[in-house]
């Protein structure tokens, strides 16, 4: 088992309450397209649930994530506005586009105690509060 597929096992377990689910899939490059279904959002939102995608670099966890993606497409605020740092048409690297890309960059990434967990932490801050 690599260290990634670990890094996903403990992000499946931490999620296993909350009826989301957690799946990867490994890209040309060696990245992994990780996606979070059924995550459940805070109110503020247009929606109650989305999934939430983003990009595990083929250096991860040397290489941090950046970025993600929510899906589908079209994630607004309640009030109808559009998210800051938010753009509809930003494709995912080698994949495509899908969903609304959020422009949000970890800034204390540490390799040897960083995880997926702690990206997860990364966009629950930036959706928490509806922004």
């Amino acid at each position: 088992m690599t260290l990634f597929d670990q890094h996903l096992d403990n992000l499946r377990k931490v999620l296993a309450d909350s009826g989301a689910s957690v799946s990867s899939k490994q890209l040309p490059s060696g990245a992994h397209l990780v996606e979070i279904k059924e995550f459940r959002l805070v109110p503020g939102w247009n929606r109650e649930t989305a999934s939430l995608l983003f990009v595990a670099p083929p250096a991860y966890p040397t290489a941090a994530p950046d970025s993600f993606w929510v899906e589908p497409v079209g994630i607004r605020l309640a009030n109808g506005n559009t998210p800051q740092n938010t753009n509809d048409a930003n494709p995912i690297p080698e994949v495509g586009p899908r969903g609304t890309w959020f422009s949000w960059h970890i800034q204390d990434w540490r390799p040897n105690q960083s995880s997926l967990i702690t990206f997860l932490s990364v966009i629950k801050d930036r959706l928490n509060p509806p922004r």
